[in-house]
C-alpha cells in the first residue's frame, strides 16, 4: 500500500504505555537479543560467494582450507581447524538449525524461507556422525533423522562465532555502530552533500545515508530556492516515510493559534527530541529550508549519546538515576489527539532495537529534578553543541532518537516567515537502503571515526 493511500484524518488517540529497559554493559550500552521463532545467526543459505556481505567477508581470511574436524564432544560442540592456525567451535544445535539444505530453507528468486520452524525443530537431535571431505573442502553432519548436512569451509569461516573479529565486523555491517562525538569533533567531520547529486547518484546517496548512520546528522545543500515538494522528492529517493498525526511531510512556521511551540514564535526553543510520547518514536527527521530568517534561526544539535557518556564518567549518580527510574511521557491534545509512553530517560538497545534516548518533563521526586537539570546543564555546553545555519535549499536528516535539537531565536522583516517542511523515518528502511546501495555499487564498508 503506497503512503499516498492513508488518508490524514483528526481523531482521539487513547493513552497509552510503553516501557524500555536499560542494562548497563560495555561502554555504558546493551546488547540485547530480540526472541524470535528462528535462531539469530539462522540466516537461509545459497553459496558460500554470496550469503553474507563483501565487507563481512573482509573481517576474516578467506582462502584456507580446512585441517581437521573433531566432535561432536559431550558438550555438543563441533570444533574446526583451518590450515592457516583459525579454529572454530560450532554448536551441534546451531548447525542443524542453519543447515544449508533444501530440506531445511526454500531458496528461489522470488523467496527466501525457513522450512523447519522451531514448533518442529527437534533441539536434543544428535549426529551419527561427523567428518571433513578434504577434496571439496567441506564439513559433513550426518544427522539422526537421516538427513546429510553439507557446510562449506567458507561458510563456517564466515559464521564463526568463535571469532571477535567476525562478530564485531558483522555488528559493523548490519548495526552501523555510531560514532559519538562533541562540538569540536562533528565541526571537523560533518557531511555535507549536493543535493541534485544525492538525488542522481547512488554512491551520493550511500555515502550521505552512511554519514547519518555513523554520525547521527549529515547536511545536502544546493537544491532549488524556495521549492516545495522537495522533501517528498528525497523521501521518495531514500524510502519509505514514517507518517505521524502531521501528516507524511508537514510544515514548520510561526502562526497564530499554533498547536506546537515550535510554531508559537520566533523564540528560542529548548532541546529536545520529537515524539517521546510515542511507543516507538520516529527514529529519525528531516527538515528542509523553504525560506531561511533574515537574522539568527540557527539549528542546534546535541549527540545525546555523547552527553550520556559524559555523565557516566563524569556523574556517575547523575547517570544511573536517569537510567533507573521510568518516566510517563503524555501528550495532550486540544480535540485532537492524547497519547503518551512510559520509558527510561536514556535507553539503549543494540542489536534488539536502534538505541534511543528519549528526553521530556517529569514528575518526580527532587534526586531526579536535579539529574535532569544536570543533563541538561550538559546539554547546553558549547562542547557539546553543534550549531548549523540552513540556507534556503539546505536539507539536513539527522537520527531523532539520539540527537537532540532545537534552534535559536530570530527575526525577520514583517510579513516574511522562517518556514520549513520536513518529515520522518525509521531506521530500517534507512540501513536496508545502505546496505542495497553498497552491494549495487561495489561500495567498502566505512568504518566508525576515531
Amino acid at each position: 500500500m503506497s503512503q499516498d493511500s492513508f488518508a490524514h484524518r483528526k481523531k482521539k488517540i487513547r493513552r497509552k504505555r510503553s516501557r524500555d529497559r536499560f542494562i548497563f554493559e560495555k561502554y555504558g550500552r546493551t546488547q540485547l537479543v530480540g526472541i524470535c521463532t528462528a535462531t539469530p545467526f539462522a540466516t537461509p543459505w545459497v553459496s558460500a560467494e554470496h550469503m553474507l556481505s563483501r565487507a563481512l567477508r573482509s573481517a576474516v581470511r578467506l582462502g584456507s582450507r580446512l585441517s581437521s574436524v573433531s566432535g561432536p564432544c559431550p558438550d555438543r560442540i563441533v570444533t574446526v581447524k583451518w590450515d592457516d592456525g583459525g579454529r572454530g567451535e560450532f554448536p551441534l544445535i546451531w548447525l542443524r538449525d542453519t543447515s544449508p539444505d533444501a530440506q531445511t530453507y526454500t531458496m528461489s528468486a522470488a523467496m527466501k524461507a525457513r522450512n523447519l520452524t522451531m514448533n518442529e525443530f527437534d533441539v536434543e537431535q544428535s549426529a551419527q556422525k561427523v567428518w571433513m571431505d578434504a577434496e571439496k573442502d567441506e564439513v559433513l553432519v550426518e544427522w539422526a533423522s537421516g538427513l546429510l548436512s553439507r557446510y562449506p569451509s567458507e561458510w563456517l569461516r564466515l559464521r564463526n562465532l568463535s571469532c571477535e573479529k567476525a562478530k564485531s565486523r558483522r555488528r559493523q555491517v548490519y548495526l552501523f555502530p555510531e560514532t559519538t562525538w562533541g562540538k569540536d569533533e562533528i565541526e571537523k567531520r560533518l557531511k555535507r552533500f549536493d543535493h541534485q547529486k544525492m538525488m542522481q547518484d547512488g554512491k551520493t546517496l550511500h555515502d550521505f545515508l552512511e554519514a547519518v548512520c555513523l554520525d547521527g546528522i549529515a547536511v545536502l545543500e544546493g537544491a532549488s530556492r524556495g521549492k516545495r515538494g522537495a522533501v517528498e522528492d528525497i523521501g521518495k529517493r531514500i524510502g519509505l516515510i514514517r507518517q505521524t498525526h502531521f501528516g507524511i511531510v508537514f510544515e514548520v512556521s510561526t502562526k497564530a493559534d499554533a498547536s506546537n511551540m515550535a510554531y508559537a514564535s520566533n523564540g528560542g526553543l529548548p532541546f529536545h527530541t520529537d515524539f517521546p510520547s510515542l511507543s516507538h518514536p520516529p527514529e529519525l527527521q528531516m527538515l528542509h529550508m523553504l525560506q531561511s530568517a533574515d537574522e539568527g534561526g540557527n539549528s542546534l544539535f546535541v549527540d545525546g549519546f555523547h552527553v550520556a557518556e559524559l555523565l557516566r564518567k563524569e556523574q556517575p549518580e547523575v547517570f544511573e538515576t536517569l537510567t533507573h527510574y521510568s518516566m510517563e511521557f503524555i501528550e495532550e491534545g486540544y480535540d485532537v489527539h492524547e497519547i503518551g509512553a512510559e520509558s527510561r530517560r536514556f535507553d539503549y538497545d543494540m542489536c534488539a532495537r536502534h538505541k534511543v534516548i528519549r528526553t521530556n518533563d517529569s514528575e518526580k521526586s527532587k534526586k531526579i529534578y536535579r539529574a535532569m537539570k544536570t543533563f541538561t546543564d550538559y546539554c547546553y555546553q558549547p562542547r557539546n553543541v553543534l550549531k548549523i545555519r540552513l540556507n534556503d535549499g539546505d536539507t539536513v536528516l539527522w537520527a531523532n532518537t539520539r540527537l537532540l535539537h532545537t534552534r535559536d531565536a530570530f527575526r525577520n522583516a514583517p510579513g516574511k516567515s522562517r518556514t520549513l517542511t520536513g518529515c520522518y523515518f525509521d531506521w530500517d528502511f534507512i540501513k536496508s537502503r545502505v546496505r542495497f546501495l553498497r552491494d549495487e555499487h561495489q561500495l567498502p564498508q566505512n568504518q566508525p571515526s576515531a
